[in-house]
């Protein structure tokens, strides 16, 4: 028994013709995946190299800037020159694992494993500095 011709989809009548121009083949599908891992590439390129200039910035000032209000620096209830600097390096140290982590797209196997163990340690170093800093805002004056 033949099967109804399908009508209706493009003009095209045969299943194999519906499969050939349905919109989710394999290769517009790795073409998007494709230009979205481009994107998240940039946006962390952008992203870490903000917070480098931000940590370098705290670094070299000692504080932070008068245009940043309360709802900024939610977690520090002192800001002292100490704590900036602090939060500085804890911003510097996060951004470059960020680009550690990105440059590991492009780098040899050997490099790119090397640069995960130092993204990875340069996050933890820079979380523990921001969570060093926000303690040491939050204690009693002496």
């Amino acid at each position: 028994m033949a099967e109804a011709p399908r009508k209706g989809y493009r003009g095209s009548t045969s299943p194999s013709a519906l499969r050939a121009s349905s919109p989710r083949t394999g290769a517009e599908t790795v073409y998007k995946i494709g230009s979205v891992g481009y994107v998240v590439e940039g946006v962390a390129y952008v992203g870490g190299t903000v917070l480098i200039g931000a940590g370098l910035y705290l670094v070299m000032r000692g504080s932070f800037p008068n245009w940043w209000g309360q709802r900024l620096l939610w977690p520090l209830v002192r800001v002292t020159p100490t704590v900036s600097h602090l939060q500085g390096w804890a911003a510097i140290g996060l951004g470059a694992s960020i680009l550690a982590i990105v440059f590991t797209t492009v780098a040899p196997d050997l490099v790119a494993g090397i640069l995960v163990v130092l993204a990875m340690a340069a996050y933890v170093v820079g979380v523990a500095l921001f969570l060093f800093s926000t303690w040491l805002s939050r204690r009693p004056a002496a």
